[in-house]
């Protein structure tokens, strides 16, 4: 059996023009269908003979002068290279004049250039920074030349330079301010608020300049958005390069639909870089600290002092009534009474020696958790009112989002140092594409990538 492909295309006046594609002979015995091989090779003599097409008659709308409709004289014709999804495309771009009727100086332009607006398709750039987003750069490449006809229409560094051209973009347009409108029920009030909380935690990723694997870490900051209805958004940035967190905060809220004048929760461990974003987005609502970071730290200092040995004649005595301390303190930190705790916590180091290295050790962990809790106290509510309402109090939300947005690209199993600005803009990429948000950007950027083609019915 064979089998050969044409393409017809019939241009605004009616005629036609027919181009060999390829030719196929099998048999029942043999390949079912396209090879990839095939598919690829199909692919990419099509998408050819199109922007062949498609650039002559742009190169001839160019050529006449749009105000007289006179012919442009030419100056020269030089190549240029467009690169697609499905392949490489040389094209031969004339260069014209302008009119004189336009005015008397002299220049000349291309048509070709300024229809295709760059040297890369914006479905291509779509493709690279999907796949870039998730997975590294040189697996992303392997991929995609695998599946489709790119010959060699991208390389790592170009690709590693769009990345961060896209990553810019989205940042700039992060801290744009959006039209807000106040969203109504039925009865013309203000309708609930869409999110239960947004979490805030941080991570660490290696510096490229760091002096070895034990030093040359940056934090970045990474917050998810916990929905009453469907999943939450996610948002990270380089701490050290946000100089607006204000206006990202804003834009990333009215981007879920709050309105301003809604207070949000915000939850976080209350690391200190995790809580100066925290207090920065504190124009937006209420910080809270998230009540399972400390449990655990009362869980590890109540599992120190049972390893610290009292004196014998009233040790047990002693002992176990500092652990009843360290649970009465616990209950009034869960009642939101941080006063009152940090009382009873600052009157046990009179109760424990500092003799031995176990009661050194709890006397360290002790003098940390009283800073943490102060350092946070402003960040403490009532967590049993809190849960009593089914209002969050944890983080556990973010934790996922932190393993997601960074540990999956830039952390765990992968052995990569970033610069600050390199991470920063490859993280406004993921994030989006996390969001299922990428190719509603690029739509915005390319309105042709909305239009969809509508469905022809061929002839048998």
């Amino acid at each position: 059996m064979k089998m050969k492909v044409q393409l017809v295309i019939e241009d605004e006046s009616g005629g036609t023009t027919t181009t060999d594609l390829v030719d196929i002979e099998r048999g029942a015995e043999g390949l079912i269908g396209l090879s990839l091989a095939e598919a690829k090779a199909l692919n990419a003599r099509v998408q050819r003979a199109l922007i062949d097409a498609q650039a002559r008659e742009a190169i001839a709308r160019g050529a006449v002068c749009s105000e007289c409709k006179e012919e442009l004289r030419r100056n020269g014709t030089h190549r240029t290279l467009y690169r697609t999804a499905f392949g490489r495309i040389e094209l031969r771009s004339p260069r014209f004049y302008t009119c004189r009727c336009q005015g008397t100086q002299r220049s000349s332009r291309s048509p070709l250039s300024a229809w295709l607006g760059s040297h890369i398709s914006p479905e291509l750039e779509y493709l690279e920074g999907q796949f870039a987003a998730l997975l590294p750069y040189g697996v992303s490449a392997r991929i995609l030349n695998t599946v489709l006809p790119l010959d060699n229409a991208t390389s790592i560094t170009s690709w590693r330079r769009r990345i961060g051209r896209i990553g810019e973009r989205l940042d700039r347009e992060a801290h744009e301010a959006l039209p807000v409108e106040p969203q109504l029920n039925e009865f013309g009030l203000p309708k609930r608020h869409p999110l239960q909380a947004i979490g805030i935690d941080g991570a660490y990723v290696k510096a490229t300049d760091a002096p070895s694997r034990q030093e040359g870490w940056f934090e970045v900051i990474v917050g998810k958005s916990l929905p009453r209805e469907g999943i939450g958004n996610a948002f990270a940035f380089v701490h050290r390069l946000e100089q607006k967190p204000t206006e990202r905060m804003a834009h990333f809220l009215i981007e879920q639909g709050v309105h301003p004048t809604q207070p949000t929760t915000f939850l976080s461990d209350g690391g200190e870089t995790v809580r100066i974003a925290q207090g920065n987005f504190r124009y937006f609502g209420e910080p809270i600290l998230d009540w399972f970071h400390i449990a655990m730290r009362m869980t590890v200092l109540t599992q120190t002092l049972k390893g610290v040995e009292f004196d014998e004649t009233e040790g047990s005595n002693r002992k176990e009534r500092c652990l009843r301390e360290l649970r009465r303190a616990k209950a009034f930190l869960w009642h939101g009474s941080v006063h009152t705790a940090l009382e009873v916590l600052e009157e046990m180091p009179w109760d424990v020696d500092t003799e031995t290295e176990a009661a050194k050790a709890f006397h360290k962990r002790l003098e940390e958790f009283v800073d943490y809790i102060t350092a946070n106290m402003a960040a403490i509510p009532n967590y049993a009112d809190r849960c009593r309402h089914d209002e969050p109090i944890a983080t556990g939300f973010t934790e996922s989002a932190v393993n997601q947005v960074v540990s999956k690209r830039m952390v765990k199993k992968q052995q990569m140092r970033w610069t600050l600005r390199g991470a920063h803009t490859l993280l406004q990429v993921r994030a989006r594409v996390l969001n299922r948000q990428l190719r509603q950007d690029f739509e915005r950027w390319h309105p042709q990538l909305a239009q969809k083609a509508a469905p022809q019915s061929l002839a048998a």
